[in-house]
């Protein structure tokens, strides 16, 4: 059974040999990955940004127009360190202040209307003093008055609060005064956020590899962007928590299936910097978010800026095309081959039709001559001179390629006595034309039932045709066919009918692939299984250490936009960085590396004191540049490990276990108010242990990208945990 691999690889190369319109689609599916996603997680940090803040005064004191300062130090108690609580406040009795300051009491009655009647009522409000000389009077006597009729144990803040402009103008925490009691809301709707990716991700990547890549990238910015534009105009607070949940069902998905689609279109030279490319971006945008943020200083503004732009991204209708693997995972050869010369027509080659069926039947015909040339004559193989020297590990792998399962060579035995000897070479020779021929009589077997079932479908058919009512369809059947055409009606360009039929020829005789796959086909393979779980886990570990690192800057004890922005800066070289590495040492050793030193810079601000903030950034920054380069890294492993007709369900299953680590996340930053190294500490060990596990995944380097399940299962099931790449010295 062919899985295509080879042919679509070279079907690739083909049609972007030359031309730049695959490049410019290449980076607008790695920039349509990175920038909305980038804005939609990140914002959230300056939007829900707490100010400092503290105790509003009593709304008699704060006629007078006095110095916040002054104010501030009278009504607010000070903690060992000299720093002013946020949540409590010395307690002013109106009367007392009133006889204390009577010279400054404006005493007067005004008519009030109430319930339709005139009512006299009496008003006093102290008033502030007029002159330099007077003013200066009146605030020496606030200073002594206060402190004496002010109550000796501060209480719960009851006139509200005030809060710090400096950096701020005005967020939401400033909105809707979440703070002290309400200070868990904030951290509650960043939890929320992850809560609708979870789901999200396990419906749309089910729908990537039901309807397709397009129909789904399409649907999830025809929802984003409204929801994202809409959340600048919540009537509360709770109304913006839902929005962004709703927002939060295309994050991580919005970030995974560009990306996926961008993976599956390039030839196998670009593929490498498909997770580069987005990497860089996604930290592009976190700079250029750091710089909107700053420059605009509003959390309204902030929010229209960052989605009112991404209109735009309904353009995408006309630009992307669907994915040439994934319409060959479903059998659909003719519409792959389609997708493939329209790639190459707007790069100014022409492919003729039916090119993509020619390679097919080119590389079969190579592989039959292959394994013909291996069939025993008179006990021995043809061209067994031309194996390489290590023969046990060549026909190992030449057996593993023609069977799911290794054989059991203790079959041998039965065959002839003969062969009880020592060599070996002749043993796996004889096991290899067993296998072969026993190939080409199940291939004769296939062929004859083949004929037979068409032979069976005509007769039906033909009986079918006689009967005067048709027999009733089946309700998933007819159901799934609806649904089909519900989705190729909104999303799929119209073809001719004469096309159609044609195409419908072309996939029937030429569809060998596994065209169906269920995420519980993840637990029925050992490896893919054992491949699935270790990239999960790498996966939690990442997104916790990683997210965990961008909520932290403000708890760094430098100024929030210079920090963030310091945060993307580092993130643009470590993908350039991670991209030299994985070529030149492979994906498994990069990761693990990268993985561990990153963890080690976080475990290393313990030994930092409180009085250095600027050492603690500079090891943060690195545990950031670590974590983003071992992102770019997985991303590519990952892509590179599962197969096509796996690919977006496991991804979006491993995405969902990873979304329920992540959850974890504003609690981990919360450990600040503890010490400002915790959660440092928890995300460098949680980086070292990740590290370490990443060993246990094959390597991808040079490797075909697996097509089916049995490709999927085959690759990677003899490696060694201590091997490198063969470019590298261990």
């Amino acid at each position: 059974m062919s899985s295509w691999t080879k042919e679509l690889d070279e079907a690739a190369v083909l049609a972007t040999k030359s031309g730049t319109w695959h490049i410019l689609l290449f980076y607008l599916l790695c920039g349509l990955a990175a920038i909305p996603t980038s804005f939609l997680v990140f914002s959230q940090v300056f939007t829900n940004a707490t100010p400092d803040h503290w105790c509003a005064p009593p709304p008699e004191l704060q006629v007078l127009g006095l110095p916040n300062d002054l104010v501030r130090s009278l009504t607010i108690p000070k903690d060992e360190d000299g720093v002013y609580e946020s949540c409590r406040g010395y307690v002013i009795d109106p009367t007392s202040l009133y006889a204390a300051l009577d010279e400054y009491v404006n005493d007067r009655s005004e008519l009030v209307r109430e319930a339709g009647s005139l009512r006299m009522v009496r008003i006093r409000q102290l008033t502030a003093a007029l002159g330099n000389e007077e003013r200066d009077k009146q605030i020496s006597k606030v200073k002594k008055v206060i402190p004496a009729i002010r109550t000796p144990i501060p209480a719960a803040c009851t006139n509200g609060w005030q809060f710090d402009k400096e950096h701020y103008k005005r967020t939401l925490v400033t909105e809707f005064s979440l703070v002290c009691e309400n200070d868990w809301l904030p951290r509650t709707s960043n939890t929320l956020f992850w809560v609708g990716s979870i789901f999200g991700n396990l419906f749309f990547g089910w729908m990537s590899d039901r309807y397709g890549r397009r129909p789904t990238i399409l649907l999830m910015i025809f929802l984003q962007v409204p929801l994202t534009i809409a959340a600048s105009f919540p009537g509360s607070y709770w109304t913006y928590v839902a929005l962004r949940i709703a927002g939060g069902l295309f994050f991580p998905a919005l970030y995974q299936l560009p990306f996926i689609l961008a993976l599956e279109l390039m030839p196998p030279a670009r593929r490498t910097y498909t997770g580069i490319v987005v990497g860089m971006m996604f930290a592009a945008g976190m700079c250029l978010l750091a710089i909107l943020a700053y420059a605009l200083r509003d959390w309204f503004h902030l929010s229209l800026a960052t989605s009112l732009p991404f209109v735009l991204l309904y353009g995408y209708y006309w630009l992307i095309p669907e994915s040439p693997r994934w319409l060959v995972g479903r059998g659909r050869i003719a519409d792959a081959e389609k997708v493939l010369r329209d790639l190459a027509q707007k790069n100014g080659i022409t492919l003729s039709r039916g090119f993509l069926i020619e390679i097919h039947k080119r590389l079969k015909t190579e592989l039959s001559d292959a394994e013909v040339s291996m069939l025993p004559v008179n006990g021995h193989l043809i061209n067994f001179s031309e194996i390489p020297n290590d023969k046990e590990e060549y026909l190992d792998r030449r057996i593993s390629n023609m069977l799911t399962f290794k054989p059991d060579f203790r079959r041998v035995s039965d065959v002839d006595e003969r062969y009880r000897t020592d060599n070996l070479e002749r043993i796996l020779a004889l096991e290899v034309a067993e296998i072969v021929n026993k190939k080409s009589k199940m291939r004769n077997e296939r062929k004859e039932d083949k004929v037979q079932q068409e032979t069976h479908l005509n007769t039906e058919t033909l009986q079918k045709s006689t009967q005067t009512e048709p027999s009733p369809k089946s309700p998933a059947n007819t159901l799934r066919r609806k649904s089909f055409q519900f989705v190729s009606r909104m999303f799929m360009r119209e073809e001719a009918e004469e096309d159609i039929m044609e195409n419908k020829r072309m996939d029937d005789q030429n569809s060998e692939g596994d065209c169906k796959a269920s995420p519980l086909d993840i637990f029925r393979y050992p490896n893919i299984r054992k491949k699935f779980f270790i990239l999960t886990f790498d996966w939690v570990a990442l997104g916790v250490v990683y997210n965990s690192l961008s909520y932290n800057t403000p708890n760094l004890g430098v100024d929030d936009y210079l920090a963030f922005f310091i945060g993307g800066a580092v993130e643009l070289p470590s993908y350039f960085i991670a991209w030299r590495c994985m070529e030149r040492f492979g994906r498994r050793w990069t990761l693990c590396v990268f993985m561990c030193i990153g963890g080690l810079a976080c475990l290393s601000c313990v030994l930092v004191s409180e009085e250095s903030p600027w050492v603690t950034v500079a090891l943060a920054m690195l545990g950031r540049l670590c974590a983003a380069a071992s992102f770019a890294v997985f991303y590519v492993l990952i892509g590179e490990l599962l197969p096509t007709v796996l690919r977006s369900q496991a991804m979006g299953a491993a995405s969902f276990i990873a979304g329920l680590g992540l959850l974890a996340c504003p609690y981990i930053v919360h450990l600040a108010v503890y010490a400002r190294s915790l959660p440092l500490i928890t995300m460098g060990a949680l980086s070292m242990l990740g590290g370490v596990t990443s060993l246990f995944l094959p390597e991808t380097l040079n490797m075909p990208l697996p097509q089916t399940l049995e490709d999927g299962e085959m690759f990677g099931r003899d490696f060694k945990v201590l091997s490198c790449v063969q470019s590298v010295k261990c």
